[in-house]
């Protein structure tokens, strides 16, 4: 059956990127684990987030290797992701997820970025490095669960997936099972309702997840923009019209009276 991320939320791209291009990703992922195992030194923390492989997530693996930024770079993808977010793509962010043996590696039902309903809708590329079957955790969705918009959520305290949909809201009966084979991407909106089951499989179960914005409130919540198609003078033009930036550097009398508070604050405390 064919999907569509109209339709259904969420379509398969098949035979995106060939085992040669792989092989290196997959090595590089397999050191990386290794090295976040060993709790070494990671000079990229204060940047961005610190890889977990206890729960089987890498942050930010686009910024920290240039492999990473060709696989979220394919003009494939992009052509895909277009025909959703226009000709201005840009990074919101992205991740390596895997599931971690002898752990409870379930993924509960849930939106992604449930809890940022005021920003645009993302779209996602989910990039299979593995063969994904359900016996090792391929993903499961709800295909157009994504037209009823933001679902109400829980949080989940101290919990590896903590921001998750009410049980209430989940049609499981409804549910399909997302096999891919190594080199094929999954694109879907971030409202698509999906889950993962526990698996104590052998076989690894690995993706790079790559979430795309286009111009209309461009937002990274760690890190700076990167822009992957359009975003060129005209394209601003056209989206943010032609007012003149507002200057919001303050005036010197105002910069005086800030300094002049502060003083006041330190008397105070004397």
């Amino acid at each position: 059956m064919e999907y569509t991320v109209q339709n259904d939320g969420f379509t398969i791209l098949k035979n995106i990127f060939s085992d040669r291009q792989l092989s290196p990703v997959r090595k590089l992922v397999e050191e990386s684990v290794e090295y976040c195992e060993k709790n070494l030194n990671d000079p990229f923390e204060k940047y961005f987030l610190p890889h977990r492989a206890e729960t089987g997530v890498l942050y930010d693996l686009l910024q920290r290797n240039p492999l990473f930024l060709e696989l979220a770079s394919n003009p494939i993808i992009l052509d895909e992701l277009e025909k959703s977010l226009g000709k201005d793509i840009a990074l919101y962010e992205n991740s390596l997820v895997f599931k971690p043996k002898e752990k409870n590696n379930a993924v509960p039902w849930h939106q992604d970025f449930i809890n940022r309903s005021k920003e645009p809708i993302k779209f996602m590329a989910w990039i299979a490095l593995d063969d994904i079957r359900k016996e090792n955790g391929a993903m499961k969705v709800i295909p157009g669960s994504h037209k009823k918009g933001f679902l109400p959520w829980h949080r989940v305290k101290g919990a590896a997936y903590h921001d998750l949909v009410n049980e209430e809201f989940v049609e499981e009966d409804k549910a399909v099972y997302v096999e891919l084979e190594a080199g094929d991407v999954l694109i879907f909106n971030q409202l698509l309702l999906h889950a993962s089951d526990k698996v104590s499989s052998e076989k690894p179960r690995r993706a790079f997840r790559v979430s795309y914005q286009n111009m209309e409130k461009l937002n990274t919540p760690r890190g700076i923009p990167i822009v992957f198609r359009g975003c060129n003078p005209s394209s601003l033009y056209q989206k943010l019209g032609a007012n003149p930036r507002k200057n919001n550097s303050p005036s010197q009398f105002k910069y005086l009276l800030q300094i002049l508070g502060k003083k006041l604050i330190e008397i105070s405390k004397k």
